[in-house]
């Protein structure tokens, strides 16, 4: 056996930096498609190319090296000749071969998530550049495309493609499972133990014990069963407890990704309602406690009309799950990220009136009325130089 083999691809969506996804070779069982898929990578062969297909709960393909974002005239997702899935070759293409058309190998059962294989033309043996990783098991291709490999960091940023918006789920429509937004290959090459993995859209750190993935799903650990719901809470807490300490240290964008984190697990792995009602309690009472962070973090990012949805969900949320409740400091908190937003904004009027309903809940909160002081201030500031550019225009 062969050691460890890996190759990268950088992803953006819509222009925007998402992460690296490393894949490991299965050098021993796909020796012409892992040869192939290297030299492309390594060769920057697949740099500027695009996932062009991707549907939810199976897979996102993409590898047309015919189709580069530099090379292209026209606006995405073009049209013509030069189309986003038409097109590939491999590293063996020759003048009798042009595509360079390979055997398959590995002709494996697709059976899970993150396996990387060829594509082909819908028979065997046509397997030139593009690929799929699989979102969920798809046993119905099993022996009919080659397994390649598998994704060995970065199912994040597999997940991010997977759950982009695309023109269309109708497979009759020209433009059926292509993300509306980009999703470019902007690097490509070899990796190997110990370099970096970028991500931008999570945050990878342990600290707190958090050392799971970003979809409950997606984890491979074992001894974990996420079944089991007061395993589930604690991982949830776990999760929880690395965004504190996270926030802590002032790492407020890492923080607010890790709050994200604890409401997808929240939202994934809660009790049944009937079955564990006392768990399920526990699950809405966390969920509570997560809409306030998540609040007070995007007041810090300066996202103040993140904070204001945050805030609005909160009390959407209580409202509408009697068994939950504030306390009076908790609505006071609310009320005084909600003003603090507003006030971002240069609402001064909803800065205020959300101000004023925190101090009507914890009349004697210093810091509501330091804020409502300093608002009122703004506001008279605000609306005297207004006056005085009116004056000067009429005069």
């Amino acid at each position: 056996m062969g050691s460890k083999k890996y190759v990268y691809i950088d992803i953006s969506v819509g222009s925007k930096p998402v992460g690296r996804i490393v894949i490991e070779l299965f050098v021993d069982q796909a020796v012409n498609a892992t040869d192939n898929f290297k030299e492309l990578c390594t060769s920057k062969a697949y740099k500027e190319t695009y996932f062009h297909r991707v549907i939810r709960g199976f897979m996102v393909q993409g590898g047309n090296i015919d189709v580069r974002r530099s090379d292209v005239i026209g606006d995405y997702p073009f049209e013509g000749e030069k189309t986003l899935s038409k097109g590939g070759y491999s590293i063996f293409r020759s003048k009798s071969n042009p595509t360079g058309d390979f055997s398959d190998e590995n002709l494996t059962a697709i059976d899970k998530s993150f396996l990387v294989c060829m594509a082909n033309l819908g028979r065997p043996d046509t397997n030139r550049s593009q690929l799929f990783i699989t979102t969920d098991t798809a046993k119905h291709l099993n022996g009919k495309h080659t397994v390649l490999g598998r994704v060995a960091h970065g199912k994040s940023v597999v997940r991010s493609i997977e759950n982009t918006e695309v023109y269309s789920a109708n497979t009759k429509d020209e433009n059926a499972w292509i993300p509306k937004n980009p999703v470019v290959i902007e690097d490509c090459g070899e990796w190997k133990e110990g370099d970096d993995v970028p991500v931008y859209d999570c945050c990878r750190a342990t600290i707190g014990g958090d050392i799971y993935e970003e979809y409950p799903d997606d984890n491979e650990l074992p001894n974990v069963n996420l079944d089991n719901s007061e395993q589930a809470y604690d991982i949830c807490l776990k999760i929880k407890k690395s965004a504190g300490l996270l926030y802590r240290d002032k790492r407020y964008i890492d923080s607010f990704h890790k709050y994200k984190k604890a409401m997808r697990y929240c939202n994934e792995l809660i009790a049944d309602e009937e079955k564990e009602h006392d768990m399920y309690v526990k699950f809405l009472d966390y969920k509570k406690t997560l809409y306030l962070n998540l609040a007070l973090t995007s007041l810090e990012l300066q996202n103040y009309q993140a904070c204001i949805d945050y805030c609005g969900y909160l009390f959407e949320f209580v409202g509408d799950n009697k068994e939950v409740k504030l306390t009076s400091v908790q609505v006071s908190k609310a009320f005084f990220r909600l003003g603090k937003a507003y006030e971002g904004l240069c609402k001064y009027t909803e800065a205020l009136d959300a101000l004023r309903k925190g101090l009507a809940v914890n009349p004697e909160d210093i810091g509501i009325k330091t804020e409502t002081a300093k608002v009122k201030k703004l506001k008279y500031d605000s609306e005297r130089e207004e006056r005085t550019r009116y004056t000067k225009f009429f005069n």
